[in-house]
């Protein structure tokens, strides 16, 4: 495994990584990102999804405006 700066890995006997260590000077834009990133995922596994044509229909309905297709975005 290549060196990184500010990360550290901690192997067992067999050399399996089994911690890593973070400078978080360095890392904890990157280490927030992540953990936003799941959450988002968490998130996403709950949340109920419609289609594209109906979304643009609701939007429609609620604005008055005329709809979008996938191509104009």
């Amino acid at each position: 495994m290549s060196k990184l700066a500010g990360v550290k890995f901690e192997r067992d006997t067999r050399g399996r990584v089994k911690k890593v260590t973070l400078d978080m000077k360095r890392h904890s834009a990157f280490l927030e990102d992540y953990l936003d990133h799941l959450k988002i995922e968490e998130a996403k596994k709950d949340a109920e999804f419609i289609p594209w044509e109906d979304a643009v229909k609701v939007l429609d309905k609620q604005h008055g405006k005329k709809g979008l297709k996938k191509s104009e975005i």
